[in-house]
């Protein structure tokens, strides 16, 4: 069970995995690829201008020769996304990050080809944060924006997953929701108590909402409130009610709480990772080592 973004870094190296990065022209995208080629988390595939590829991988003090540069016949964004999609497609590569072009330019692709076999992408945003003890998952804060019950439960379906390719032998998600009691006027209470309640065995997991926040991380808080429910106080995944929630949370944990990050999109039959300019180098490389553990099932 790895417990901090260290041990997910540490864990990813010498594993030798194949990235393909759509538009690759990106000095922050090609920083964060030169530091994991460099610990031995993967190689990687370079798709995009292949001039400025290279003027930015001589500017970092990067060994051009350390990597393939390709730039497809169509060099516009989506014909970079479609070339490394099929990358990995052609089983090339295992995995895949987004350049500089828009997510929604790559996932128009993913969700068009042979990566795609019925499942629902979702975001999955796994955070260190000071003092929690433990790795806490935000899910989902980026791709799907108002999710009704059956999707809340293949987003929770995704992250546990997940956890246990990161060696979770058991897991606890909290479904959070504005009220612990359950009503009409408040949906995702309603969603949270259908979750609550489905056989979550097959992951080792258990699930119990509607919550807050508090009555999902803190004992103190379920002492003070009196409520009692299995794992609560210590969840491992937060289900969040809508994207909204999701994304604003875990802003707040970076930006007021110094919480270190790492994230990927599932979903797919590769794991895609997305990384923001505002992302530290250190972030960028945990989000490379995560994609490269859960790429081929997390096997090695």
């Amino acid at each position: 069970m790895m417990k901090t973004l260290h041990d997910i870094t540490g864990h990813a190296g010498g594993l030798g995995r194949r990235v393909a990065v759509a538009a690759a022209h990106d000095e922050a995208v090609l920083q964060a690829v030169s530091m994991a080629t460099a610990a031995h988390i993967c190689s990687a595939q370079l798709f995009g201008d292949a001039k400025r590829i290279r003027e930015i991988l001589r500017g970092i003090g990067a060994d051009e020769n350390d990597f393939s540069v390709i730039e497809p016949d169509d060099a516009s964004d989506t014909g970079c996304a479609k070339a490394a999609v099929q990358a990995v497609a052609d089983g090339k590569a295992d995995f895949l990050m987004k350049g500089i072009l828009s997510t929604s330019d790559l996932l128009r692709v993913v969700v068009r080809s042979d990566l795609m076999a019925g499942a629902l992408l979702s975001h999955v945003m796994l955070y260190e944060a000071p003092g929690y003890g433990r790795l806490l998952i935000d899910t989902d804060g980026g791709m799907n924006p108002a999710p009704d019950f059956e999707h809340k439960k293949k987003i929770l379906e995704n992250a546990a997953r997940l956890l246990k390719l990161l060696g979770y032998e058991t897991i606890v998600a909290a479904c959070v929701s504005g009220s612990e009691t359950v009503t009409e006027k408040i949906p995702s209470s309603v969603d949270a108590k259908r979750l609550s309640e489905l056989d979550w065995s097959a992951y080792d997991m258990t699930v119990f909402g509607p919550v807050g926040v508090d009555l999902a991380v803190s004992p103190q808080a379920c002492a003070h409130k009196r409520y009692a429910a299995p794992g609560c106080g210590r969840a491992d995944i937060l289900l969040m009610p809508n994207m909204e929630t999701g994304n604003c949370f875990g802003k707040a944990l970076t930006y007021f709480a110094n919480a270190r990050s790492a994230g990927l999109v599932v979903g797919a039959r590769c794991p895609i990772v997305l990384v923001s300019r505002a992302d530290s180098a250190e972030a960028k490389l945990a989000s490379l080592a995560l994609g490269a553990i859960a790429a081929k099932g997390g096997n090695e």
